[in-house]
């Protein structure tokens, strides 16, 4: 018997962007027939866990990922906007060569101390981090043992 809260975080599967390299916070790419396939991998790899709840960002990538293992076994995803990826502002949808190009300034600054210094137009990783760990704290206080599996992003945790 579990008497502990146990975490899984889980990054969506596999899109576009994932194998272009330009950056993707707020679009909402599909995941590729192999982040497809990334999500129902997951899912027949860990049904056998009693899963207690499903915590999703409402991105098509995480919606995507995590769908095969809570149709599997009979969880109704929780839908959190504090999951959701960075906004890269004024990067979205751009390769790093254009931002280095456009915005080097502060991209130099955002690899030195992300912590602080945002994407152009974008947020810093103080405000990524204090979004996300409220959706942490109200798990915690919801569920004081079982399993609960978190599907985000790369930026989120």
């Amino acid at each position: 018997m579990n008497l502990s809260l146990t975490l899984y975080f889980l990054r969506h599967g596999e899109t576009i962007y994932s194998e272009t390299g330009a950056y993707c916070g707020e679009v909402d790419a599909e995941l590729t027939p192999e982040g497809a396939q990334m999500a129902e991998a997951f899912a027949q790899a860990y049904r056998s866990i009693p899963w207690t709840a499903a915590y999703v960002s409402p991105t098509k990538r995480t919606i995507a990922t995590a769908k095969p293992l809570c149709e599997a076994v009979g969880l109704e995803m929780q839908l959190r906007d504090g999951l959701k990826e960075i906004r890269y502002g004024k990067w979205e949808d751009k390769t790093m060569d254009f931002v280095k190009e456009h915005y080097w300034d502060d991209y130099i600054h955002w690899l030195a101390q992300p912590a602080w210094n945002p994407p152009t137009g974008g947020e810093t990783s103080v405000e990524i981090s204090s979004r996300a760990s409220t959706i942490i704290t109200e798990i915690q206080q919801k569920y004081a043992t079982g399993n609960v599996l978190v599907v985000s992003h790369k930026c989120s945790f």
